[in-house]
């Protein structure tokens, strides 16, 4: 009776008397590569997978070209077929396994192609003007190439690269000049050869801009534009003298014409720059509108006395158009002159916006009534001073 009892009690701490529960095992996992090179041809290679006999394992790829030929799945040590495709490119690639938890790499090296390009047609022309067409590239599939001009009147529009056969379209713009000209597109190494006539039926013309709207101040020089053919002459002549053209008086082919514009604070005022060639069209004038002030004076005439003495009136001016006459509309100026000697202007000259005039008379000792001028720009003020 002992004995039983004291079984029942060594089952009780050891807690495994009548149990059948297998413990869980613990898995460890080893591969035989983690890297794997495969040339450019492809084929077949394998990975190792060892663990304990009970443990599980599976294989897959994230690469379309590399497929698990076997060994997708496993229980205990085995071994995973690989499968690589060839490469067809002329670059190497690289994917990847994961066996086991374990990332394998499969490294593939690029294929030996020899890129040969082909060129149809290999040159081409047009007329004066222009027009569009294409060429096309033939060479193996992997092959890369691209297409450039080298002229900016000859435009690659579609197949600016490309890998494989395919089709560079391209633009040439009208001929303007009377010479013939040539230019290419340089396409996978090779230069497609394009010829284009010049403008045999006569000089044409274009200005721009042909008219320019400027303030009563211009510090900077002034640009006109003639486009024409190479070999066509035109001149460039100023109307009148506050325009003056400093460079492009005479040329042949497209160039610009510069100019000055003086100073206006008289009324607005407009002239021409005469563009001319030997045609029957004569020319093209680029016209200039100058803003210009308007004034107006508060007093237009002033008695003074025999004794004479001092006195004042008021500028008002006003630029047309008023956009010109700056944030606070004073940008016209202007001047206050007498035209006798007994008149003496005492405010400093020049001004510029609305501002008021002072001066003084002598006096009178010639016995004799005198009148005497104060002018601004186109306005008069009247001084009269009697005789003693």
């Amino acid at each position: 009776m002992r004995r039983g009892l004291l079984l029942l009690a060594l089952c009780a701490v050891a807690g495994a008397c009548g149990s059948d529960v297998a413990p869980t095992p613990v898995c460890t996992y080893t591969v035989s590569a983690t890297q794997m090179s495969v040339q450019a041809a492809g084929g077949s290679n394998s990975v190792t997978v060892t663990t304990q006999t009970e443990c599980s394992w599976t294989a897959r790829s994230d690469a379309n070209w590399v497929t698990i030929g076997s060994g997708a799945s496993g229980t205990g040590s085995g071994s995973v077929g690989v499968n690589v495709s060839p490469n067809p490119t002329p670059s190497s690639r690289t994917g990847a396994l994961t066996v086991a938890g374990f990332a394998v790499t499969v490294n593939q090296a690029a294929a030996n192609v020899t890129c040969e390009y082909t060129v149809t047609p290999d040159r081409t022309s047009f007329s004066k003007d222009g027009g569009t067409g294409a060429a096309t590239v033939d060479t193996a599939g992997p092959c890369a190439w691209t297409a450039a001009s080298d002229a900016p009147w000859l435009t690659i529009t579609s197949g600016a690269q490309g890998t494989g056969g395919g089709v560079v379209s391209y633009s040439v713009a009208r001929n303007l000049d009377i010479a013939d000209r040539r230019a290419g597109l340089v396409i996978a190494g090779h230069t497609f050869d394009i010829l284009q006539a010049g403008d045999t039926g006569g000089c044409q013309y274009s200005v721009a801009p042909v008219e320019l709207n400027v303030c009563m101040s211009v510090p900077n020089e002034l640009t006109t534009t003639i486009t024409t053919q190479a070999a066509c002459p035109w001149t460039a002549t100023a109307g009148v003298p506050w325009l003056t053209v400093v460079a492009g008086q005479s040329s042949t082919g497209s160039g610009s014409v510069r100019f000055r514009v003086s100073d206006n604070w008289d009324a607005p005022r407009d002239a021409a720059i005469q563009v001319r060639w030997p045609t029957p069209t004569a020319g093209q004038n680029v016209r200039v509108f100058q803003a210009g002030c308007l004034y107006a004076v508060t007093r237009s005439a002033i008695a003074m006395p025999v004794s004479g003495g001092s006195s004042t009136f008021d500028v008002l001016q006003q630029s047309v158009p008023n956009t010109c006459g700056g944030a606070t509309q004073n940008a016209c100026v202007w001047t206050a002159q007498a035209d006798v000697p007994w008149i003496t202007i005492v405010t400093s000259m020049p001004q510029a916006g609305d501002n008021r005039v002072s001066f003084t008379t002598a006096a009178n000792i010639t016995g004799v009534a005198r009148t005497g001028n104060i002018r601004v720009r186109d306005k008069t003020v009247v001084v009269t001073q009697p005789g003693q």
